[in-house]
């Protein structure tokens, strides 16, 4: 497995387009298999046509499982300047989302965790790549329908082995108790690992209600994205499209769903 990742040169942004007095540095690596666009653009997407801007709120805590190099993290913290959670567990990408937090802590308080979010302390969990090098991927999730298992595995390439803390146990070993009850902002992307996630999570979100976004996996059969609308609806959420904030639906797909609770909207 090649996994020889190569440093680019630093790109810096002026955040005081984002109505942000400041600016950010992010690190991208060099690799044949891993392709972002540029950061600018990232950034924008993420702050314009997902409105972290409008819905993170300054003093908040953010939560950002599958922070992967810090591409989610960096507008997080952008907006809410207090505390953002990233939890990765990937150990092939944790150098380079450390870079980024070192290289952005004026910004505010980063803390990187290092175990998947899981409903139960687990071990020896299997992390499984998207014939990639380890760039990207999740956890192989036992609890998949048979059609998103087989889509999976016939894109899993390399694995590794990574460890496991349910939702509450990791905000009480990397955060306050301030910190958690500041929390209004948990962003999800773990690669169809995410209805566990939130099953796992329901009594936080019932107990806090913070904005939630979740990624609705490519990879989900027709019976796992009924899931993912399922655990989301009996935490008390309601799912939009980020972008227009319409109404979610199963007949139409998009790349992530908006989650407001419904006392909330």
């Amino acid at each position: 497995m090649n996994t020889d990742y190569q440093l680019k040169d630093p790109v810096g942004l002026d955040l005081a387009q984002y109505g942000v007095e400041d600016s950010c540095t992010w690190y991208d690596f060099e690799h044949p298999l891993h392709r972002m666009p540029p950061f600018e653009q990232v950034f924008s997407s993420y702050w314009n046509d997902y409105h972290y801007g409008t819905w993170i709120k300054p003093g908040m805590t953010c939560v950002d499982i599958g922070a992967h190099i810090g591409d989610t993290v960096l507008p997080m913290m952008a907006a809410c300047r207090a505390t953002v959670l990233a939890v990765e567990p990937n150990t092939y990408m944790l150098p380079f989302l450390q870079k980024n937090c070192d290289a952005n802590g004026h910004l505010g308080k980063f803390v990187i965790a290092t175990e998947a979010v899981t409903n139960g302390e687990a071990r020896d969990l299997i992390f499984g790549d998207h014939n990639n090098a380890m760039i990207n991927g999740g956890v192989l999730d036992e609890n998949w329908d048979a059609g998103t298992a087989a889509t999976v595995k016939g894109m899993t390439g390399n694995t590794i082995t990574i460890t496991g803390l349910p939702f509450d146990e990791l905000c009480k070993k990397y955060l306050s108790e301030e910190e958690i009850s500041k929390i209004g902002f948990v962003k999800i992307d773990t690669e169809g690992h995410d209805i566990e996630i939130i099953r796992g999570m329901r009594d936080f979100l019932l107990q806090h209600k913070p904005v939630l976004l979740t990624e609705w996996f490519f990879g989900y059969s027709k019976a796992d994205s009924e899931r993912l609308f399922n655990v989301i609806y009996e935490a008390g959420y309601v799912p939009h499209y980020p972008e227009t904030m319409e109404p979610a639906d199963l007949d139409h797909r998009s790349e992530d769903l908006l989650c407001i609770h419904k006392d909330n909207l």
